[in-house]
């Protein structure tokens, strides 16, 4: 019998470290951060504010690059903004205004001269899984926001990418289209089967989504614990209540808050 395959490693992060400054003023953000990340894999990063989460994701999306250390993403380096290897959804959806909710999906690919009926035809198979085809036409000040976010997901899964990042992109909602866009996220992350990086600053968010929460700490930022998630998939709502979850989120807490005098 063949033994099960091994996941793919999609990102290696190999003892990345961020400096800002020169001299006497100069701090470190990021301080000897490694990390893997499997093919398929949802992983959650939390932290305390500062300790280097964005940061991260901006070395490993290319948008900064690293004082030391290297990020791999398929076993290529990565120095500058790979769009056909890695997508990028932030907390606010950066939506073109005078653009509909296809065309703003479609922009990526408009950027690289794609055909206009292969935009169109990967912009309302994007449409139809972030269950917006009815919206196609809609200008941004006509969605709300979790739509928004959900346009914006869509044109982060434009061309396909191998590695999806999200720096807290639901943080400006309100609680319950928070909580509806957990469930749609997991949807279509099952569907389209990408690897994500989330970065979140509420715990239980965290938790619910990911397979792995990697926890960080500040001064300087560095990875303290990596949690696997012992939660069945599918996941649901009534799990944010679940002693599992609870007990987990409450040892994240504790690991960011430190010692209590």
């Amino acid at each position: 019998m063949t033994a099960a395959a091994v996941p793919h490693e999609v990102i290696a992060a190999r003892a990345v470290y961020k400096s800002f400054g020169i001299g006497a003023t100069s701090f470190a953000a990021l301080e000897d951060v490694s990390l893997s990340v499997r093919e398929g894999q949802f992983i959650s990063i939390v932290g305390p504010s500062g300790c280097g989460k964005s940061t991260l994701l901006q070395i490993i999306a290319g948008l900064s690059t690293a004082t030391r250390g290297e990020i791999l993403i398929d076993g290529e380096h990565i120095t500058s903004p790979r769009p056909d290897k890695i997508g990028v959804v932030f907390q606010e959806p950066l939506l073109l205004p005078w653009k509909t909710a296809a065309e703003n999906i479609e922009f990526p690919l408009a950027l690289r001269h794609e055909p206009t009926a292969r935009r169109r035809q990967r912009s309302q198979d994007l449409l139809d899984l972030v269950g917006l085809r009815e919206s196609a036409q809609l200008y941004p000040h006509q969605l709300s926001g979790g739509m928004k976010q959900r346009v914006a997901i869509a044109r982060g899964l434009v061309r396909d990418p191998r590695l999806l990042l999200m720096d807290e992109p639901f943080a400006a909602l309100d609680e319950q289209t928070r909580t509806r866009m957990w469930s749609e996220l997991l949807q279509i992350w099952a569907r389209s089967r990408s690897t994500v990086l989330f970065v979140t600053h509420s715990l239980i968010e965290a938790v619910y989504l990911a397979d792995v929460v990697l926890v960080m700490a500040t001064r300087p930022g560095r990875i303290i614990e990596r949690l696997p998630v012992d939660l069945p998939r599918p996941r649901t709502p009534d799990m944010v209540g679940s002693e599992v979850l609870g007990q987990l989120r409450n040892r994240i807490w504790h690991l960011i808050a430190g010692p209590q005098p």
